[in-house]
Order: structure tokens, then C-alpha cells, then sequence
């Protein structure tokens, strides 16, 4: 009887899969309510699977186009050969294939890193509902680079000339003057979507794990500064000049 009490009692997921897609834009407290009812740490992941194997495919011409730009660094024999070989079957869809395995294994690394505060602070901490927080609140980000890509491809593929063209911040690193790398390397790491997915990330550690608001900055800096070292190497080694 009391263990039929104690089921009843426990908190359980108040909306489906489709919903809390939704709810993490509209709603992102009910969605980690649900995390903390127990919702899985899979759905965001699917989700995100599926989001980041479209914008793979939509940068495809993109990622072309830039390797198109370093023609005259090398022989055009072998400049032919690897150009060709990039639009092969299965090299051309690598990034779409292996969509799935590479977001999980970069947020298991954000994850990590981030839950190192967690731990430490929080007696609720869980590793599992700390992913999903994560794989969560990282849908924004991610459809923040899916429109900044639709951007690209709609001012035309002519208008890219390095790293930077192919990239459409919305954000203070928009505003820059050409040059300027490592500026703009940590001005598009503030961009509108990248400080919502921060926003998400704080409260919803906030509200998991009865983390103070002060504390929940321990778990996000390491994640912005992270971003940082990833897209100062994305401007020095983006592959165009």
C-alpha cells in the first residue's frame, strides 16, 4: 500500500515529446519540470539529431564553396582530385550520416565539463538530467545556426570569400568591421541565440537542481568559454581566407 502511495505521489511528465519541443521555446520550465519528473535525457537528443542532420545538408554547398576558395594554395592537380572526392558518395553526406553520433559526443563533453559545478554544488545533481538540460536548451542554439545558414544561402554562395561570410551572427559580431577574428570569434559567441540557449542552461540548472541563480553561472561560463576556443579555431582554421 505504501508503495502504491508513494508511485502516486511521485512527479510525472506533463506533456509528450512534440510538446516539450515546443514548450522549450515557449515554456522552458514546464519542459524541465518534466526533466525533473523524469522525462529522458533521449528525446532532446532525437530532436537534435534530426535538426543538426538538415542544417548538415543545407551547409553542403557552403562547405564547397569555401574549400573552392583555397585553390590557389595548392597544386591544381591535387586541388581537382580533393574537390572532386568531397562531392563523392559517402564523403559528401559524412556530415548528415554522422550527425546523430557527433551531437551526442559534443554535448557528453559540454555536459561534463559543466557538471563539474553541478556536483559539487547541488546534492540533486544527475548526470542524465543534466544532459537532457543540455540537449534541451542547445535546440535554440541549433536553430539559431539553421537560420544563419538560410541567410547565407538566400544573399547568394558568390558573397562568401572566407570563413566569416559563410556565418550570419545575429549578434554584436554582425556589427564588425572586416578583420578583427579574434573580436568577432567572441562577439558571435553573444549572439541572440547563443545567450538564449546560456538563459535556458542557467534556469534550468536553477530549477532541477535548487541551484542558486550566483551558482548557476559556474555551470554556463565553462560551456561560453568553450565556445570561444571553438570558434577562435573555426576563424583561424575555417579551411578559406
Amino acid at each position: 500500500m505504501s508503495d502504491e502511495l508513494s508511485e502516486a505521489l511521485e512527479p510525472r511528465p506533463s506533456m509528450n515529446i512534440f510538446q516539450r519541443l515546443v514548450g522549450i521555446f515557449v515554456s522552458p520550465k514546464k519542459v524541465f519540470a518534466d526533466v525533473v519528473a523524469g522525462a529522458p535525457w533521449w528525446e532532446p537528443w532525437v530532436w537534435g539529431s534530426l535538426l543538426h542532420m538538415i542544417i548538415a545538408y543545407a551547409v553542403l554547398p557552403v562547405q564547397i564553396r569555401l574549400f573552392e576558395l583555397t585553390k590557389d594554395t595548392k597544386p591544381p592537380e591535387q586541388f581537382e582530385a580533393e574537390l572532386a572526392k568531397m562531392q563523392e558518395f559517402p564523403i559528401k553526406y559524412l556530415g548528415v550520416i554522422t550527425a546523430p553520433i557527433t551531437i551526442l559526443f559534443v554535448a557528453v563533453i559540454f555536459a561534463a565539463l559543466s557538471f563539474i559545478a553541478v556536483s559539487v554544488l547541488s546534492e540533486r545533481s544527475n548526470f542524465k538530467k543534466h544532459l537532457a538540460i543540455y540537449l534541451w536548451s542547445s535546440l535554440v542554439a541549433s536553430v539559431g545556426v539553421l537560420l544563419s545558414n538560410i541567410i547565407v544561402r538566400m544573399k547568394g554562395l558568390e558573397t562568401v570569400r572566407s570563413y566569416r561570410d559563410a556565418l550570419a551572427p545575429f549578434g554584436p559580431a554582425a556589427l564588425l568591421p572586416e578583420g578583427g577574428k579574434i573580436w568577432f570569434a567572441l562577439l558571435s559567441t553573444l549572439d541572440v541565440f547563443a545567450v538564449w540557449f546560456y538563459v535556458l542552461m542557467a534556469v534550468g540548472v536553477t530549477q532541477v537542481f535548487r541551484m542558486s541563480r550566483s551558482a548557476s553561472l559556474l555551470v554556463v561560463v565553462p560551456i561560453w568559454l568553450l565556445s570561444i576556443l571553438i570558434a577562435l579555431i573555426g576563424v583561424r582554421y575555417g579551411g578559406a581566407p
